[in-house]
């Protein structure tokens, strides 16, 4: 009798140790699901308010184009901060100079590049430039016509000039007038084949001479969006003003109605 009661305390204290396993490895398994569910959610919540966050972002570019665009505000007078309707919160910085530009060019399509301060268009900018550096990539058959509108800080107009490049002649040097008070509109067209990677490079002499300078009347954005302590930064690099396409490059003559 005595032996069968000790077995019996015996196997007690061994179901109650695997109870007690069994229970701290329910609990473990159910600590470690509630981790995993917290650490879903806050990654949810994360996505959630960075979507908000890049919205405010957009806004703040959006706001800059119409101000810029529509309105014609200085650069110096734009808002440096706002908010939208869904308690995201942005703010802005506005460079405008570029140190380089690259775009392609569609055969008979052009580029338009103004070299001067929308802001100010009758004044000097500060960084005289007196030449530009022409690189491309084509097929070889192509031609560049560069066609250069200058105007004085007087508001005197000056006649257009043509320069035409062969794809011999990559990279192209465009001497522009040697003053320091002359501003300029450069049309870059691309004949007979298409033009990639089209690299525009400022330079302070003649000849691609001097040293390298910026080039005005393009901005570059960055707007800072900000919901529920997530940041979201958008950059946007477009010209100070809207350019003329390459559709107005031509003239029609019709004896019919155009309709648009």
């Amino acid at each position: 009798m005595f032996d069968n009661r000790k077995k019996l305390k015996s196997q007690e204290g061994s179901i109650l140790l695997m109870s007690l396993l069994i229970l701290s490895g329910m609990v473990t398994a159910a600590s470690s699901f509630a981790v995993i569910s917290l650490s879903n959610l806050q990654q949810s919540i994360l996505i959630d308010n960075g979507i908000r966050a890049f919205y405010a972002a957009e806004s703040g570019v959006e706001d800059g184009l119409y101000e810029l665009r529509h309105n014609e505000t200085a650069v110096s007078s734009l808002n440096l901060s706002g908010s939208i309707s869904n308690g995201g919160t942005w703010t802005r910085t506005v460079n405008t100079t570029m140190q380089q530009l690259t775009q392609d060019v569609d055969t008979n399509d052009f580029w338009e590049i103004n070299i001067y301060d929308p802001d100010a268009s009758l004044s000097s900018i500060s960084s005289p430039i007196k030449s530009l550096r022409l690189a491309w990539t084509g097929s070889g058959s192509e031609w560049v016509e560069v066609q250069i509108t200058p105007w004085n800080t007087a508001g005197a107009l000056g006649a257009p000039t043509t320069q035409i490049f062969s794809s011999v002649s990559n990279p192209a040097i465009v001497n522009l007038q040697d003053t320091t008070a002359t501003l300029y509109r450069v049309r870059i067209k691309a004949l007979y084949s298409d033009i990639t990677n089209m690299t525009v490079t400022a330079y302070s002499g003649l000849n691609a001479g001097g040293s390298q300078v910026s080039i005005p009347a393009y901005i570059t954005m960055y707007v800072t969006g900000l919901y529920s302590r997530v940041n979201q930064v958008v950059r946007a690099q477009l010209p100070h003003r809207a350019p003329i396409g390459g559709q107005f490059g031509y003239v029609l003559f019709s004896e019919q109605d155009l309709i648009k």
